[in-house]
């Protein structure tokens, strides 16, 4: 074939791609122009597949369609006929004589069913260098190509060329211009989506410029406030707002102008119908605008109100029943002080057996008296979270003795048998509150003892210590008896504030049904659980465990203290026993109460006890500073001065005086409280015995004052 033909087929080619055909239509028309040029020759166009890996179709209308079909497909390589070879190799591949020639050889027979003998391909490679495919020359005979044949084999690859780049600018530039139409749609449908919540969002949005007036609104504004939308554009929001508003709200609306944004403030905005509204704002600004946000809260601020003034009420009546308990527990300790105090005195006499029984009465029910006015304030201490735990170092077998040996006599004289059993590591100090683990345990035995006629008590005490020595003990204690007994149905209730077994049990065996709640809150206060179990006849047993550390320095000082010889230990003993030199020892009492002075004076007359009585703090006052006291016991509440500012008045003037000695002050008070006892140590005072008084107690107060003045 000629250039001039060749020449030809290259202009009609480039005229037919520039007409936008498409790439398939090009490529056949760039093969048959070829072939119609030597009608001796086949001409086809392969391309490499999507993967770039494989012979894809491209254009070859005179091939048989057998032949076309075996050779899509194949795997592109140096060994794959002339046009694989080609493609892969990036190389012109002449083959002559096809059924001789290696490239061929997997495919010669299929090459002799379509008749070919000779097949010339130049690979096809874009302005990149990329080889997209190949264009090839078939001859029917054995044939080699001249000059003009490898001009034209190459002008067709470069047309290939051509037409494939500018398919792929083309499709590029359709694949673009359907990206931005499909962003536009996007961004259309997003503005119309936008535009739809705006509308029908239940807040109310606005969008705000830099001089405060409405640019857009949602609907929303008109449906809380009664607005239409259209009236509000372009009007400034200060109208609408409540003018006790105005000013927090401009407030807020500076932050804006350092680029803070502004969340949950509310505000009360007027209604169509004159009414407010309350909003709660969140906005941010942007740019010269403000994008904000608001919320109709008018119904959560009403509740959040009602909600706030029930709880300053609730607050109000707790502290008028705190308040009531202390009077009432001032009142009560009061007399029954009196009647304690003076019944203790009596049974220190010489009394006659019916005289000691009668007392031994009064005294068991000033007991119970003063254990259920205990119990009340217990409760109502830890109803309000003031119960507090006093912790420090106790001797578990010291705590626990005196209310065991309360509950042995208790037991004999109902004609129990009474047992105590403490396992083999149940001893030795511990760290906790000793004085609540003794109520604990006292409140079980004493419930056991009421509800058992016949039969026994038992009491079982077991300490496990811990595992490889590390963390606290496990302190367990049983309580068991043969009493009535109750079922499981009201064993989940028994713990309950005032609740007992059975309704008929308080008018049976007494009691305020407070015992084993407050049980049940000390327990879980320390740490612990206490449960119940029993069968209605067949007795009960309470228990509850909880954990306790063991105090090893104070077991270290025990077991060095055991070492001192018995003479030297003796004399120190004695040397902590004596007292004030030898002389007695001189009080000043400050009572209001007749009855209540005479009660002291009768437990303390049996002692070496100067005692002075004075009628109220300030005469307290006056006469420590006119003669030297060891011990000031003062009451709190007293006409003229109370015991509180008499306290601080003395500690005062011992600090202006420089005073050599402090006085130990123990403050004897019916006010029994938490709160008291607090307000009496920080007062000045150095201990706080409650009301009402035995002699125990007075002198147990009396002893740790001077104890730790000595200290």
């Amino acid at each position: 074939m000629s250039r001039t033909a060749a020449f030809s087929i290259f202009k009609r080619t480039m005229a037919l791609i520039g007409s936008g055909a498409d790439l398939s239509g090009a490529l056949e028309a760039i093969v048959r122009m070829v072939e119609a040029e030597d009608p001796t020759i086949l001409c086809s166009i392969l391309l490499r597949d999507e993967t770039g890996t494989r012979l894809a179709p491209g254009a070859a209308p005179s091939l048989p369609d057998f032949y076309n079909n075996a050779i899509h497909g194949l795997e592109i390589g140096p060994n794959v006929g002339s046009c694989g070879t080609a493609i892969f190799t990036g190389q012109r591949v002449v083959v002559t004589d096809v059924q001789t020639d290696p490239l061929w050889a997997p495919y010669r027979d299929l090459a002799g069913q379509a008749g070919l003998a000779a097949c010339w391909s130049e690979p096809i490679r874009l302005a990149s260098g990329e080889v997209v495919g190949s264009f090839a020359i078939y001859h029917r005979e054995v044939s080699r190509p001249s000059d003009d044949d490898v001009a034209l084999i190459e002008a067709a690859a470069e047309l290939g060329a051509l037409a494939i780049a500018r398919d792929r600018t083309d499709a590029a530039a359709r694949a673009s211009e359907t990206r931005a139409r499909e962003a536009a749609d996007r961004e259309v449908e997003a503005a119309r989506e936008l535009m739809t919540f705006f509308d029908m969002s239940a807040d109310l949005l606005c969008i705000i410029n830099d001089r405060g007036r409405f640019v857009r609104l949602s609907r929303a504004w008109e449906q809380v406030l009664g607005w239409p939308v259209e009236s509000l554009v372009g009007q400034s929001y200060l109208p609408l707002m409540h003018e006790e508003d105005r000013a927090t709200t401009i407030a807020e609306g500076r932050r804006f102008l350092e680029g803070h944004a502004v969340f949950n403030h509310r505000n009360r905005y007027r209604h169509r119908d004159g009414s407010y509204r309350v909003l709660e704002w969140q906005a941010r600004p942007s740019g010269e605008r403000v994008y904000a946000v608001a919320r109709d809260v008018t119904e959560q601020s009403r509740v959040e109100a009602e909600t706030a003034a029930a709880r300053e009420a609730a607050e109000r009546a707790n502290q008028a029943k705190s308040d009531f308990l202390a009077n009432m527990s001032h009142e009560i300790r009061t007399p029954l002080n009196g009647v304690i105090g003076v019944v203790d005195a009596l049974a220190r006499t010489e009394l006659t057996v019916p005289q000691r029984e009668m007392v031994d009465l009064v005294r068991g029910a000033g007991a119970t008296l003063t254990r259920l006015v205990s119990d009340i304030l217990d409760l109502s201490k830890i109803e309000a979270g003031g119960l507090e735990l006093e912790l420090g170092v106790f001797d578990l077998g010291e705590t626990l003795s005196g209310g065991l040996a309360v509950a042995r006599l208790n037991a004999e004289a109902k004609g129990l048998a009474f047992t105590a059993r403490f396992g083999p590591t149940a001893r030795g100090r511990f760290q906790g509150d000793g004085v609540r683990l003794r109520q604990v345990v006292g409140n079980l035995l004493s419930n056991a003892m009421k509800f058992t006629a016949a039969g026994e008590v038992m009491v079982e005490v077991e300490v496990t210590e811990p595992a490889q020595g590390n963390g606290p003990a496990q302190f367990t204690c049983a309580v068991r008896d043969t009493g009535v007994g109750f079922d499981a149905e009201l064993a989940d209730h028994l713990f309950e504030r005032f609740n007992q077994a059975d309704s008929t049990m308080t008018r049976r065996y007494g009691g305020s049904g407070l015992g084993l709640a407050i049980c049940k809150s000390l327990v879980e206060m320390m740490g612990g659980q206490i449960s119940a179990h029993s069968r209605p006849g067949e007795g009960s047993t309470f228990s509850f465990s909880l954990p306790l550390t063991r105090d090893q320095a104070l077991a270290d000082y025990d077991i060095a203290r055991q070492q001192i010889p018995s003479a030297a230990r003796a004399a120190e003993e004695a040397e902590a026993e004596t007292s004030q030199g030898g002389r007695a020892l001189h009080v000043l009492l400050a009572e209001d109460n007749l009855a209540n002075q005479k009660v002291v004076e009768l437990l303390l007359s049996p002692f070496d006890i100067v005692l002075t009585t004075v009628d109220n703090g300030a005469q307290a006052v006056d006469a420590l500073r006119s003669e030297p006291f060891d011990l000031v016991l003062m009451d709190l509440q007293m006409p003229v001065m109370d015991g509180l500012t008499a306290t601080r008045a003395i500690r005062r003037w011992e600090a202006e005086q420089a005073w050599p000695a402090h006085v130990p002050i123990v403050v004897l008070s019916a006010n029994a409280m938490a709160h008291h006892c607090a307000e009496a140590l920080e007062a000045g005072a150095d201990l706080h015995v409650a009301k009402p008084l035995t002699g125990d107690a007075l002198l147990a107060g009396i002893e740790k004052a001077l104890d730790s003045r000595a200290a």
